[in-house]
């Protein structure tokens, strides 16, 4: 029992001095480079990056249908899934999602793609609706877990002032001094 408690000890130790290592605003400098890819940079205006990626899902949509059903653009229709999912989250990515699945459905039809069984069409809106979804899931959950690494880390480092703080109190000096 009581080594358990000092090998954590011991871990938790060289992990404050790893951190203590680092330059203090080395959280901010790295957050300063990411500028616009950090998922919260638009958290307050969530519904302008909705109408945004409706504005270029409809874009994309009008020129899947103008160049017609021989030139694809599925790729393209990740597009406003991925910003949608990364930006707003989960409800945002999977509403954009079907959205495309939607407005490919409507491009392939009205540009009159000859399928040799009349339900091939809804399995080819089904497929895209999965690989849509499939990507709002998977770009939505890296950004939780971002956002979960960056409040651990916050926590991380306001555990190790505070040790600093308890450790000068007891006249042990700073952690991020000793090596």
């Amino acid at each position: 029992m009581g080594v358990g408690v000092k090998a954590d000890s011991q871990t938790l130790s060289g992990v404050c001095q790893g951190l203590a290592q680092r330059p203090a605003d080395a959280t901010l400098s790295s957050t300063k480079r990411w500028r616009y890819a950090h998922p919260t940079v638009f958290y307050r205006q969530c519904t302008g990056v909705r109408l945004i990626s409706l504005a270029v899902l409809a874009l994309i949509g009008w020129l899947d249908y103008i160049t017609g059903y021989e030139f694809g653009f599925f790729i393209f229709y990740f597009i406003p899934v991925a910003i949608s999912a990364w930006y707003c989250g989960r409800r945002a990515g999977i509403q954009i999602a079907v959205g495309s699945a939607i407005v490919w459905y409507l491009s392939d039809r009205y540009t009159f793609h000859p399928y040799s069984r009349a339900y091939f069409i809804y399995w080819e809106m089904f497929m895209r609706l999965l690989s849509f979804l499939t990507t709002a899931l998977t770009v939505a959950r890296i950004r939780e877990l971002v956002l979960n690494e960056e409040r651990m880390l916050s926590e991380l480092l306001q555990v190790r002032q505070e040790l600093n703080l308890l450790r000068q109190r007891d006249g042990g000096g700073d952690l991020s001094k000793s090596k």
